[in-house]
């Protein structure tokens, strides 16, 4: 089980033994600051990779064997809310209060995609993103009181 706190931390446990098996850190935990607030953390479903999702616009990606962050990249304009893999491990779908939400392929780390989904409320727009688990749709829901699907 992966596991955020509020101090900006993730840590993989054990659910038969309750204890801590890995810690993920980056250079910058230590800084331990406001818009270090991790979001949203999703493991891949093929490989052992741990993805989080910031306050700071980043997207962070960590290897869950040694808990050291194998890539970090801003992601969007705004805090990235939500984070989905698709089933087949090979595109990422984050969520932003930017209004927009991005496909990115997970070998190159690049945008794919972005569509303008929802707009902002009280400074807040995309709250959940999420894949289909057999079929090619996504689907957004935002702070607009909207649940979109895309096909």
């Amino acid at each position: 089980m992966v596991t955020s706190f509020n101090t900006g931390s993730t840590v993989i446990y054990d659910l038969e033994t309750s204890q801590s098996l890995v810690m993920l850190s980056s250079q910058i935990d230590s800084d331990l600051q406001s818009n270090n607030h991790i979001n949203r953390v999703v493991s891949h479903p093929t490989l052992p990779v741990t993805i989080t999702a910031h306050e700071d616009r980043h997207i962070k990606f960590f290897d869950n064997k040694t808990g050291k962050m194998i890539h970090s990249m801003v992601a969007h304009l705004d805090a990235v809310t939500s984070l989905a893999v698709d089933p087949n491990g090979i595109y990422l779908m984050s969520g932003s209060h930017d209004c927009s939400i991005r496909l990115w392929n997970l070998d190159s780390k690049t945008c794919v995609q972005e569509i303008t989904a929802h707009r902002k409320k009280l400074d807040e727009s995309i709250y959940d993103v999420a894949f289909h688990p057999s079929k090619a749709y996504i689907a957004s829901a935002g702070a607009d009181a909207l649940a979109k699907v895309f096909v």
